[in-house]
């Protein structure tokens, strides 16, 4: 790592006193303002844990509680016996704490699902405007494959999970892209169940057709209303899943 960064962490280790309720945030803002000012940058190789704990004036415990909270960030890539280095701070790294901090209930299912429609909506747009003919020959393909999954839920979810993923790349945007896999994830386990029926199947077979017609004729806005038709199917059918899960669990507590 450069020696500055090294020394700059050193002249912040008195502040840091001044907070031992907080210590970890402390530290965790600290590099990150370290990157921030451009003292550490991509490919930096922080010191090791007991030069931090000198310089810095801490307890392992707390250094450790900071270093996980800076690698679950993103910002930190902790590599076993090797050390901890600055990342390549890329938005898709950076953005990636969404998959573990999301996650789907009955009472924020209705945002959920109004953020998935503000994003992928504009996902979709910019598909319809930008996707390379590489992109549509892949998207073309995947409403192809359709057929042979009609009665394979299995199959339907994990060529699901690739079509929806590849409109996000299709869009051009790392930040949209991410922001949408960790949305569509949400609730996986829900929707699993829901999949089970053959019907949301050949629904969602057909709702994927129209989108892709839509990317293929150039046309942002009957591809946003084809993805918005798609997302009311998909935030139905959650709905009912969730509805008859929550009813399940109560009639096994009855017994």
């Amino acid at each position: 790592m450069a020696r500055k960064g090294t020394v700059e962490l050193h002249v912040i280790a008195d502040a840091l006193q001044t907070n031992k309720a907080g210590v970890a945030q402390s530290v965790v803002k600290c590099i990150l303002d370290l990157i921030r000012t451009g003292m550490l940058r991509p490919g930096d190789r922080l010191p090791s844990e007991r030069e931090l704990i000198d310089i810095l004036d801490i307890s392992r415990p707390s250094l450790r509680e900071a270093l996980r909270a800076l690698s679950m960030l993103g910002v930190i890539d902790t590599r076993h016996g090797g050390g901890a280095y600055v990342t390549d701070l890329e938005a898709r790294t950076l953005l990636a704490p969404l998959d573990f901090f999301l996650s789907l209930s009955e009472s924020n299912l209705g945002d959920t699902f109004e953020s998935r429609r503000i994003i992928e909506l504009e996902i979709v747009r910019k598909a319809a405007r930008k996707a390379t003919a590489d992109d549509l020959e892949d998207l073309k393909g995947m409403v192809a494959a359709h057929e042979k999954i009609q009665n394979d839920p299995v199959g339907f979810r994990i060529l699901d999970s690739r079509f929806h993923a590849r409109l996000s790349a299709a869009a051009g945007n790392v930040v949209l892209e991410r922001l949408s896999y960790g949305l569509y994830n949400m609730g996986l386990d829900i929707r699993r169940r829901a999949t089970m029926s053959l019907a949301l199947i050949k629904q969602s077979t057909a709702d994927h057709i129209r989108i892709v017609d839509a990317i293929v004729a150039r046309d942002p806005e009957r591809a946003a209303q084809a993805l918005g038709a798609h997302l009311d199917h998909i935030e139905q059918t959650t709905r009912r899943a969730m509805k008859e899960e929550i009813s399940a669990l109560t009639r096994a507590t009855r017994r």
